[in-house]
Formats: structure tokens, sequence, C-alpha cells
């Protein structure tokens, strides 16, 4: 394969020879990703697939008008598609395209890795031999590695052009123990190589063992002190909801130990990139410090008619159009606490360990819902285990009852990425 800045070039080269002279702002923007899969069953049988996407899109605008269209392929004949198919769409609409001044420079991009094959199958091999059968009452129903890379190049028709590269690994083990709910596993890494095989498996056996048997508890507010695992969809849900929020939320109580920013250009969290969705250079987005509400991710068009700032602008794919939301999540623990420190907080409430199913989420309401095998706590010590309790309340609610953060940070790779500590919050309603 041709190396991936020829041919992002080359697609875009052919977009802005398409758009140029015809009278209008133009952005072009070409996406080029490549992924391994490879799933164990129960039986040892294995399933490989490699997935490769490549696509250019184009956002016109002019005449107060504006169109955006995207065309999949990797070469010339996709960019000029995707602009002719742009200029098609145009419809009255304010220009959505930022600035060439507020691009500023390119910077440097990190090279393009092809996932490695070999490393990956390696790696799923390793940890399902230390989670073989008989080993502590635990099956291995199935185990899926993914290794990812992708590489991405936007241009507009004022000279700006800029090139960017990203890769991950995930690791997902399901786990059945010999009583109990089967239990899900995430893990989550920059590279292959920084996921050990030896720390996966003896974490989630660990995991998986606890909260096996045992009675729903009693419905009631309680303490509660969320796992990174279970923490992480959580911190997710909250800043999208943040993101779509209609009006201030100068009303609402922020504890001041949230700390939670969209740390887009590194060098914390798992997915740092040089410049957003829309071109912009990356910055360092504060959603909540301070005990307040700070910035809300927003696109230059939406930063515009708000008063705000630009830069929270992303795209899951080349189809979709620039939009805001949460890329590189990292809820900063101010102090980091032990473990132990954080269970003694803990008079009457439940230590969440493995969520079970994702976090329900009423954007309407601002309500949320989550599941999770737990285990209870009475005086900082851990006490009677319950496979499955449900926290339920008001994302309102949420902003002030976190009194406490961890020191044992994880990574996650979900709607976007996300790095948490365990967080210690006060009086949740559990059913």
């Amino acid at each position: 394969m041709r190396a991936a800045d020829d041919l992002l070039l080359a697609a875009l080269h052919s977009a802005g020879e398409a758009l140029a002279g015809r009278g209008v702002r133009f952005e072009a923007f070409a996406r080029l990703g490549e992924s391994l899969h490879v799933q164990r069953e129960r039986d040892g049988a294995l399933e490989r697939r490699t997935s490769r996407e490549f696509g250019v899109a184009c956002r016109v605008a002019g005449g107060g008008r504006a169109g955006f269209a995207a065309a999949s392929g990797s070469g010339a004949r996709a960019g000029r598609d995707a602009a002719r198919a742009a200029l098609a769409t145009m419809r009255p609409a304010p220009d959505p395209l930022p600035p060439r001044p507020l691009l500023g420079s390119s910077g440097s991009a990190l090279p393009f890795r092809t996932p490695d094959a070999g490393r990956l199958d390696a790696l799923v091999e390793d940890v399902a031999g230390r989670l073989a059968p008989g080993h502590h009452g635990l099956a291995l129903v199935q185990l899926r590695g993914l290794a990812g890379a992708s590489a991405a190049a936007i241009a507009t028709g004022e000279g700006f052009h800029a090139l960017a590269s990203a890769g991950g690994a995930v690791l997902e083990l399901l786990l059945a123990p010999r009583e109990g709910p089967w239990r899900h596993f995430h893990f989550a890494a920059a590279a292959l190589a920084d996921l050990d095989p030896a720390a996966v498996a003896e974490r989630a056996r660990e995991a998986a063992l606890l909260a096996t048997r045992g009675r729903p508890p009693e419905r009631q507010l309680a303490d509660v002190i969320l796992a990174p695992a279970v923490a992480a969809p959580l911190v997710a849900a909250l800043a999208q909801w943040l993101t779509a929020a209609a009006g201030p939320l100068g009303a609402a109580r922020v504890a001041r130990a949230w700390r939670l920013v969209d740390d887009r250009p590194g060098p914390a969290g798992l997915l740092p990139l040089p410049w957003d969705g829309e071109g912009l250079p990356a910055r360092r987005i504060e959603l909540i410090a301070g005990g307040e509400v700070r910035e809300r991710l927003a696109t230059w068009a939406e930063a515009q008619g708000s008063g705000g700032a630009p830069g929270g602008a992303v795209r899951p794919s080349y189809r979709h159009p620039p939009h805001a939301g949460p890329a590189n999540l990292v809820v900063l623990p101010e102090p980091a606490l032990r473990q132990e420190e954080l269970f003694a907080r803990v008079q009457r409430g439940f230590y969440l360990v493995v969520p079970a199913g994702a976090v329900r989420l009423d954007a309407a309401g601002g309500r949320f819902e989550l599941r999770a095998a737990a285990v209870a706590v009475h005086d900082g010590r851990a006490a009677a285990a319950h496979p499955l309790v449900t926290v339920r309340g008001s994302l309102r609610r949420l902003l002030g009852a976190l009194v406490a953060t961890g020191g044992d940070s994880e990574s996650f790779s979900l709607a976007c990425a996300v790095t948490t500590p365990s967080l210690l919050l006060r009086r949740l309603e559990i059913a």
C-alpha cells in the first residue's frame, strides 16, 4: 500500500482542483483507517478480520449557502466526487468554516503505523492461556482483540493543510464464574505493547470473582465508590450531556473535587491529536473545574452564536461533518487517594467494581442509570457481595456529589477516549 501521506494528499489535491475557481470557500478532509480484529471463542476457535476505510469529505460555503458531501475511495476520483457532490448539496445556510487565521499552523504529524497482526495474535493467545479452564473457577467465554491505526488530513481553499495520525488497542473479555452472572471487561491502551497480558488476566480474574453471589440491596441513598471501569462510561455520559445541555447550568451545585478536561493535545489521556475536527489547533478544554462548569464543547459556528470558544469539534468518520463532542476526556485526581483512603471515607455504602451493560442516559430529563457488580462497604471495610446493583439519579446531582478521587486512573476507548480514577460520590440512589 502506498504511504498514507501520499494517499491522503492525492485525494485532497483532486478535491481542491475540483473546487478551485467555483467561487466558494471550501475544506477537504480525508481519513484512512486500518484495524485488525481477532476473536477467540470458548473452544479456542479463532476468527480474524481486517477492516480498511478510506474516504474524503468536503464542506463548501459561499453566497449565503453551504453544503457537505463525502465519498469513499483512496484515489483522486474520490476527492473529485466528494467536491462535486458538496457543490450539489448547497442550501441556504450560514458559513460554517473557520477563518484561515484561526487555523494556525499544522505542526508535525506522527507516522502512520500499520497494526501488527502477529503481536495481536500473540497477545490474545497469551491472555487466553492465563485464563485456561479450571483456573480459579472461571471460564473464558470469549476474548476479542483489536488493534487500529488511522491517519487524517485536512486542507482548505485558503492554503491551510495539516496531517495527524493515531493508533490504539483494545482487549475485551467475557468471563463466566461458576456462580453468578457473566462479566465483561474492557482494557484499552495507545499501543499493543502497553497491554500487559499478565496484568490483564489477573485483574479480570480478581474482579470477575467478586460479587458472584448475594441478594440485591434495599432501595436507599448511599455513598458509592465507582471503580474506573464503572466511572468511565458515566463520565462520558456527563460530558455528552454538558455538550448538549440547553441554557446555562449556573444554578447547579458543582463539587470542587471535579476537574474534568478534554485534553486534546495531550499528554494525558488515551487519544491526543494536534488539531480538532475542523483543523483548529488542539487545546486543553476545561469542562468542570474550581466548583463550576467552565467551557462548553463547540464547533466554530456554534461558538460564534454562543460567544464561547471553538475547538470542541469531533469527526467520528469522514462520512460526518464536524460536530461538538468530547474526544479525549480526562478526570484529573486532585488529590489522588489510595484505595484504602477512599474506603475509609465510607461508613455505609458500596464499591461498584464491574459494569453490567451500558449507562442509560435520558438526555432530555438529565438523568442516568447504571448497573454493576458491587461490594457493600461498612465502616471502611468490604462486607456483603451484590451481583447486581443499580445506581440512578440526575446528572445535576452527580455534579455536586463527587467528594474524592483515587490514584488508580485507567483509560477506556468508548464513544470517546476516557481516562479516569475511582470516584467517591455521596448519597446516590441505590436500587
